[in-house]
């Protein structure tokens, strides 16, 4: 973070240190971390954010449109993290030992179509 520049909205600040490496604007980048994090450091991003997650929902849910491409860049990196939060809770929550399903289709299989993938939205720049 720059300066004393919120990368979150005010009310959220508390969540910024998890902003660099968690806020992921895309499902392929997403899925990617969930399974590169460790379990341990998986469980400190969700038990800090999840607990929170009603809260966020409830105030992206106050903002008029449904476009995440529209937010403005505090909102969207909120949106984002939230949606790396939800995408991340159930191996946190279900206690496993590793963060996806030892016999699951293999991540590297999977092709992601846009909007899943990168480039970065522009109101992430």
């Amino acid at each position: 973070m720059s300066g004393n520049k919120l990368q979150l909205p005010e009310s959220f600040k508390a969540l910024e240190p998890w902003v660099a490496e968690w806020s992921i604007p895309h499902e392929s980048g997403r899925l990617g971390k969930r399974l590169s994090a460790g379990t341990k450091e998986l469980n400190q991003f969700v038990g800090a954010v999840f607990p929170r997650i009603e809260e966020i929902i409830n105030y992206l849910n106050g903002i008029p449109g449904n476009d995440p491409d529209a937010l403005q860049p505090d909102d969207r990196r909120l949106f984002d993290m939230a949606l790396t939060c939800m995408e991340s809770v159930i191996p946190s929550d279900l206690g496993w030992e590793t963060n996806d399903i030892d016999d699951s289709w293999p991540a590297n299989r999977l092709s992601f179509l846009p909007p899943s993938l990168f480039p970065e939205p522009d109101n992430r720049k």
